[in-house]
């Protein structure tokens, strides 16, 4: 019934496949659980119209979150998966820590549903990114670097004590490469990897139509791969990794400033560029930053010949802040093409930075579905 409303009951009976008299039963307990409503009599093709039924997705809301470096955004909709209302809110040095995350998490879920009219006891679900390594099982965060004191965080259960209802607690990449296989760039494609590059570096590897999280839940911490050419450097998830340190913004914009220096080149407004606006630079060919996109693209390019060797995946998506720039993309396929084996196909994220708010709502919908009728 959702996903044809509005339908009559002979149309539930042929799309089901169930008998008329069982159809009519589970829309009985539908009615009384307040999940249907009554549209009155379409539009008749030959004999007594029947009467249509509607899905009621306002009957409960869900809301997805992702806690970022810098910013912290969330995502209020209802049980069609329907945006309702956005917010976000930078993240100030004093605002960084499991506490401080928990009550702005709850702020701004009081503040969409002023937003939307929405009563804040019919939100029903939350599901919240971390950037770090996150046990999913006991909705733990192991390690998030690149926040303050997240180190084993119980942030569901810290959650659920101020929201009161459940919550799950995810990796954000992995949040984002199940938002954007069910509406962007992977939608159909089972086995793939979302590669995110932001402040940090991850992956979200997608496989047999569901993510891979690994025996210890850090499966996809690309960041931590080492880089060709550097010293070996023991793993330790307490830092932020070897890769990450160097194709990660921080990273890209540090050789900037090399590619600068070794050139004798730049004047205060190109020495100010952000990663993004590094690779903006290089599109229109400016050498320096011409040799910085061709640099990252070759040690990600790398990396991602790694993880194809592994998992053998049909599709890259490559995603966040700084890996969605066409230009990178572009240049990642470039060196990819280079190698005999089967390469995956590269296409830049479709839904860009709210992939992992799809991907929260996504989750969130999916743990409604039995309590809905529970």
């Amino acid at each position: 019934m959702r996903e044809n409303s509005p339908c009559s009951r002979a149309d539930l009976v042929r799309l089901s496949g169930l008998s008329a008299p069982t159809v009519t039963a589970a829309i009985a307990d539908l009615e009384a659980l307040d999940l249907i409503e009554y549209l009155g009599e379409g539009v008749s093709s030959g004999g007594r119209p029947g009467e249509l039924l509607r899905f009621r997705p306002e009957h409960a809301y869900v809301a997805g979150a992702d806690i970022g470096g810098t910013r912290l955004r969330m995502m209020l909709a209802n049980l069609d998966g329907k945006p309702v209302a956005q917010w976000a809110c930078k993240l100030g040095a004093k605002e960084k820590d499991p506490a401080s995350i928990c009550q702005l998490l709850r702020d701004g879920l009081k503040q969409m549903c002023e937003d939307a009219k929405v009563a804040f006891k019919k939100v029903k679900h939350l599901t919240v990114g971390a950037p770090g390594v996150t046990d999913v099982a006991r909705g733990v965060v192991l390690s998030a670097p690149n926040l303050t004191d997240w180190n084993d965080v119980p942030l569901r259960a810290l959650l659920e004590e101020k929201l009161g209802f459940e919550v799950i607690a995810e990796n954000d990449t992995n949040l984002a490469a199940v938002g954007e296989h069910w509406h962007g760039a992977a939608e159909n494609v089972d086995d793939f990897v979302f590669i995110a590059m932001g402040t940090g570096v991850g992956a979200g590897v997608f496989l047999g139509g569901q993510i891979h999280h690994g025996s210890a839940w850090s499966a996809g911490e690309i960041g931590y791969l080492g880089v060709p050419g550097m010293a070996r450097e023991p793993m330790e998830m307490r830092r932020t990794g070897q890769l990450e340190r160097v194709i990660g913004g921080a990273g890209i914009e540090a050789q900037w400033q090399s590619e600068l220096e070794r050139t004798k080149q730049g004047s205060a407004e190109l020495r100010a560029l952000r990663a993004s606006q590094i690779f903006e630079l290089a599109a229109t060919g400016n050498p320096q930053a011409k040799a910085v996109l061709q640099n990252t693209a070759r040690i990600l390019g790398d990396a991602i010949a790694t993880i194809t060797l592994l998992f053998n995946p049909s599709l890259v998506v490559m995603g966040g802040g700084v890996g969605s720039h066409a230009a990178l993309c572009e240049a990642v396929g470039g060196v990819l093409a280079e190698s005999d084996f089967p390469h995956p196909q590269v296409r830049c994220s479709v839904l860009g930075p709210e992939a992992q708010l799809y991907g929260s709502v996504a989750l969130s919908l999916q743990a409604m579905d039995g309590k809905l009728l529970g």
